[in-house]
């Protein structure tokens, strides 16, 4: 017996006619009478009387259109419930951790999170409800969350491995709370006239591969960017840290 037989006999039972309930179904009439009688083999009884005036359901025929629609209630609860849209967990990250814990290290799922890629400076402005995890570098300190890990990011001043260095320029993010930017600072003692500012990681990094400045980045990117170390043995470390959204304020954004 398949569902569908069970789906035939619910029809067959509501409508109490062959005719109309193979017109229901798109069916032929010939083949329900077929169906009904399958299943009236497999259980070994009569499930309808019929006569002039159509079918009559038998006391066993009661009985089983109680379990046909038990059956078939069941079933499409689960179809639902296996159709229904997964929660993606909501994750606010830096984009150079972006690139390194999702890209080369498959740490977080695409399949399961999705992600808000913030500036230094946006993050200091997160709503409450914005994430639910958030993996940054920034000075982040929201009452909302709590911090479950911390690490930090090899990084060095770094120049195109395959051209020559056209201009001894240092380039940092525009973003002023950036991370970098404030290291590139301190080494270069406050001195702006070295210094070039660019909106974007991605065009920072195009331009180094270009020849076109230095810039302290993740030592990631090395190999990745065929970029290379300016001084090998000059190391810096950028601490960044995971939260999570703590219970209390996950509350509070549910019951108001």
């Amino acid at each position: 017996m398949q569902l569908q037989d069970l789906e035939i006999f619910i029809r067959l039972y509501q409508l109490r006619s062959l005719n109309q309930a193979a017109k229901s179904l798109g069916f032929a009439q010939s083949n329900m009478t077929v169906r009904l009688k399958h299943i009236e083999s497999e259980f070994g009884v009569r499930l309808f009387t019929r006569d002039h005036r159509g079918l009559t359901p038998t006391q066993n025929g009661t009985q089983f259109y109680a379990y046909a629609q038990t059956v078939t209630q069941l079933t499409d609860d689960i179809r639902q419930q296996m159709h229904a849209p997964v929660h993606k967990r909501r994750i606010a990250m830096s984009k150079l951790l972006f690139d390194l814990l999702v890209i080369q290290q498959g740490e977080y799922s695409l399949a399961h999170d999705t992600f808000a890629l913030l500036t230094s400076t946006e993050f200091l402005d997160l709503p409450q409800d914005a994430a639910e995890l958030v993996v940054t570098y920034a000075n982040f300190a929201h009452t909302g969350y709590q911090q479950i890990a911390r690490a930090f990011l090899p990084a060095s001043f770094l120049i195109s491995a395959n051209r020559p260095l056209e201009a001894h320029r240092f380039l940092i993010n525009s973003d002023q709370h950036c991370p970098f930017r404030a290291q590139t600072l301190r080494y270069l003692h406050q001195d702006l006239s070295q210094v070039q500012e660019i909106d974007s990681w991605d065009s920072i990094i195009h331009l180094i591969q270009a020849g076109q400045g230095i810039a302290l980045l993740p030592d990631y990117l090395m190999a990745r960017d065929d970029l290379m170390r300016t001084t090998p043995h000059q190391r810096f470390k950028i601490p960044y840290a995971t939260f999570v959204r703590s219970a209390s304020s996950l509350y509070e954004s549910v019951t108001t």
